[in-house]
Order: C-alpha cells, then structure tokens, then sequence
C-alpha cells in the first residue's frame, strides 16, 4: 500500500492545536482582567462629561462629591484629592487622574487613567 503525498500522519496536527489552545486561554484572560479597567474607564469620562454638563447649576464642592460617588460606584480606586473641579472664566474643568494595577500570569499591567474635560458654562 503507496502512501499518498500530502496525507497527515496519526498525530501530527496535535501540538499545533495545544498551541493555538494555550494562545487562547491567555488572550481570553488576560481579557478577562484588563477590558474591564478599559470600561470603568470609559464609564468615568461619561461621569466627568455629565458633571461637567451641570458645572453651571450646582456649587463646585457638590459636583466634585457627586463625581467621588459615582467613581466609588462603578469600582474606580480613585480617591478625593485625586478629583479636581474648577471654574475658570466661563468655562468648567473636570479632571481625574487614577491608575489601577492587574497582574496577568505574573506580568503587571498598570492602566493610567489621566482625563480632562473642559465645557463652556451657560
């Protein structure tokens, strides 16, 4: 019996499929610990915007408390000094400076979350 050329031998494809299961694994969580560093990052510019949008309504001190509170709900590590809400002519600035750490299989990856917001007070 001729072997035909091109035929895969019992075994052959096996370590491929081990590694292309390992890449897999360490993408997915490696996803698993950092896209969500991404999202509450994004769900705190959405907060800065919104406190940025009433600058002109409510006293300072009572936006930079209610963007603490917010920070604190969806789980950002920030802390009060790290908030800074200022008016500057007719112009209200929101900035928040944090950074969160995740260690993915011994390797630390340190996301910077360093925003500004500037809005015109009507």
């Amino acid at each position: 019996m001729t072997k035909r050329p091109g035929r895969l031998e019992r075994g052959e494809g096996m370590f491929g499929v081990l590694v292309a299961l390992v890449v897999v694994f360490v993408g997915v969580t490696a996803g698993i610990k950092i896209v969500p560093l991404h999202i509450h990052g994004a769900e705190m510019v959405d907060a800065m915007n919104e406190t940025a949008n009433f600058g002109g309504l409510k006293p300072l001190e009572r936006l930079h408390d209610e963007l603490y509170m917010k920070a604190q709900e969806i789980r950002v590590p920030v802390k009060p000094q790290d908030i800074t809400v200022q008016r500057d002519g007719g112009y209200i600035i929101v900035q928040v400076r944090y950074q969160e750490t995740v260690d993915v299989f011994s390797y630390k990856y340190t996301y910077r979350f360093d925003k500004k917001i500037e809005k015109l007070v009507f």
